[in-house]
């Protein structure tokens, strides 16, 4: 999954992979009942582990106020190699262009169900989730690693997959266009692309984030309708793959309209 952005963008800095100079060739295989972000957080692990520049010092550590929990810092890693230290905050998003908005405004990006947005990410990355690492007791919590909050940089890893209209011809310019993933649309229209040789799946969450041509086994339109009414009565989105000669796409299928 790319980077929404390359270098900064409202103040947040990206940790770019490039910092990271070996790749695995394969991850380590992670829990299949972690929900997608989460599962995301696995993977970026077992990524950094892999390298023979960084180190993780802090993954997953919730900062307690009394019995309230306040949040929790994802990943404080060490280069080995400069020293230096970050508090990176790992984002995995799923997002629609609204129409309304042009595609580079923070407004324009919306979640699947309309219950997410860029916009009130960017806000509580801000306000809530990077400010936490100078919270009094984040900063006592790491006084015990011999670690000062000042001398940690931070980072975060937000990356994307993009779904826009089937008429979509814009260039993203503040955003990375390498996000664009495929297309949203009604239950109506998709059933309106249907051709006798299209051949569909239904990804469980879990699997938004693997490609579609890694997916072996297909099947008829007829065979999935079922899941796709069920979210449609439920109103909630689905995403369904599909294989056309060769070719696959990606869509999100929502149960509305327009926005």
């Amino acid at each position: 999954m790319p980077l929404l952005w390359v270098a900064h963008f409202e103040s947040l800095s990206q940790f770019r992979p490039t910092l990271i100079h070996q790749f695995p060739e394969h991850l380590t295989t992670t829990p299949n009942n972690k929900r997608l972000g989460k599962l995301a957080e696995c993977l970026f692990n077992d990524w950094v582990n892999c390298s023979l520049d960084l180190k993780i010092c802090i993954e997953n550590h919730q900062i307690i106020e009394g019995k309230r929990t306040i949040g929790e810092l994802d990943v404080i890693l060490q280069n080995i190699l400069s020293g230096e230290y970050f508090h990176i905050e790992l984002v995995t998003k799923f997002y629609l262009y609204n129409p309304q908005f042009d595609v580079d405004s923070i407004d324009a990006w919306i979640g699947p169900n309309r219950n997410d947005s860029l916009k009130n990410k960017i806000e509580k990355l801000q306000q809530k989730q990077l400010p936490l690492l100078y919270h009094p007791i984040t900063t006592k919590y790491l006084k015990t690693l011999r670690l000062s909050p000042e001398k940690i940089q931070q980072r975060v890893c937000f990356k994307a997959w993009l779904f826009v209209p089937l008429n979509f011809n814009a260039t993203l310019k503040l955003f990375n266009n390498e996000c664009i993933a495929g297309y949203y649309l009604s239950f109506n229209k998709f059933m309106s692309l249907h051709t006798p040789k299209t051949t569909y799946f239904c990804p469980q969450k879990q699997d938004w984030l693997r490609f579609p041509e890694t997916q072996k086994e297909w099947f008829s339109l007829d065979e999935n309708i079922p899941k796709i009414q069920e979210f449609m009565n439920a109103q909630q989105a689905i995403m369904v793959w599909t294989q056309y000669e060769g070719q696959h796409t990606r869509y999100i299928i929502v149960p509305y309209q327009q926005f």
